[in-house]
């Protein structure tokens, strides 16, 4: 009797876990955060990145230094070496201002959120002095500021004298965040179920393909699409660890993995191309690894 109740009792708590189960299985991920949190995080390194850039266009050495204040702050400049710490990394910028470089420029800049705290930069830059390549700088945010804890760059190309060029110091940054901002306003469309506004965010000749659904051509038909999913109750949408890409003045990529209340996936590409002033999704390639 003491055996049949033992089993009796583990039956049960076997059911009751693969309810569990079943239920976690079905529960929308990434609701820990807003719909677009991981966009704002990554406009406000963005911001970071322009504020350094500006300081080191004006000379302001010291300023560029403080980025560095996290305790564990690295640098690895090549061909230079490795700088640890503030006053070692301040230091190196202050020498090479000194020596007149200036006119700093970044372009084809890709960030990389990875949580709330943490978003990763890359970018080609260029300045009166020489060219190379920023393979990352790891961005942290503490105490409600970001810090650069981790810049590994490397010089590709030094001039033999000075050059003036047309300066952009930061127009790659300014195209990430037009993009980012409105894929904000998308987001935020979806959730309010609006999906002629949506669709209205697509280049006429838009490709839309979602698997395992069909391919989409041109807006109305993506408008339709978009409509059904509305109608049929989804919604919530939230983007999260958002990645954008510059690859040109009039073309971002961004791609992130994204949950509803029906189910999940991943963005492989979101091509945003500017016409006309505004930006506009020209293709968008996305899958539902989840349905719940």
């Amino acid at each position: 009797m003491k055996q049949t109740s033992q089993t009796s009792l583990l039956v049960i708590a076997l059911i009751i876990t693969g309810w569990s189960v079943a239920l976690g299985q079905n529960k929308q991920r990434y609701t820990h955060h807003s719909p677009v949190a991981h966009h704002q995080v990554a406009l406000e390194v963005l911001q970071a990145s322009k504020s350094w850039i500006n300081a080191f266009n004006q000379g302001k050495a010291a300023q560029c230094g403080q980025a560095y204040h996290h305790k564990n702050a690295t640098m690895r400049a090549m061909p230079f070496g490795v700088k640890q710490g503030q006053a070692s990394i301040t230091a190196f910028w202050s020498s090479l201002i000194a020596q007149g470089a200036s006119q700093l420029e970044y372009t084809q800049v890709t960030i990389e959120v990875v949580n709330k705290n943490t978003a990763l930069l890359s970018a080609n830059w260029r300045m009166n002095i020489g060219e190379g390549k920023i393979y990352q700088e790891k961005w942290v945010k503490e105490q409600g500021v970001w810090y650069l804890m981790y810049d590994d760059f490397e010089v590709l190309k030094k001039y033999p004298k000075p050059i003036n060029y047309p300066l952009h110091s930061v127009a790659s940054h300014q195209a990430l965040e037009g993009v980012i901002q409105t894929s904000m306003q998308w987001v935020k469309s979806f959730n309010q179920q609006k999906a002629t506004t949506c669709a209205n965010m697509y280049a006429q000749s838009a490709t839309l393909n979602g698997a395992p659904f069909a391919s989409v051509h041109h807006q109305a038909a993506i408008q339709s699409f978009w409509a059904k999913l509305v109608k049929d109750g989804a919604r919530n949408l939230i983007y999260h660890q958002l990645k954008a890409e510059a690859v040109t003045p009039g073309v971002i990529k961004l791609a992130a993995h994204w949950s509803m209340n029906i189910g999940e996936g991943k963005i492989y590409q979101e091509k945003w191309v500017k016409a006309q002033g505004k930006w506009r999704l020209g293709y968008d390639e996305f899958e539902v690894l989840k349905q719940y």
